[in-house]
């Protein structure tokens, strides 16, 4: 098995380009009232094992990894209610 190394620009957009997020109508004016309490973490490995997350605002989104899914609903104030991985990936 070969190890991965990816240069850190490639891990920054790894992360933009795996995720995908739909919200609920009127979640976006929602959104910018939840103020954020504590400090989020801002940077994830980039290991490809994507998983798709339901938040208790009933959003819902496809993540690179688990760990993107988790600074998603910390900087929003959300909580993860369900991650499943995407079948088909491993």
């Amino acid at each position: 098995m070969r190890k991965l190394v990816v240069p850190f620009a490639s891990v920054l957009l790894a992360g933009a380009a795996g995720l995908t997020f739909s919200a609920p109508a009127g979640a976006a004016q929602a959104a910018g009232q939840v103020p954020v309490t504590q400090e989020c973490g801002r940077f994830c490995p980039a290991n490809y094992d994507p998983v798709f997350c339901r938040f208790s605002d009933g959003s819902t989104g496809r993540f690179t990894n688990q760990c993107f899914a988790v600074v998603h609903a910390c900087q929003r104030g959300l909580t993860i209610l369900s991650c499943h991985r995407v079948p088909g990936t491993a």
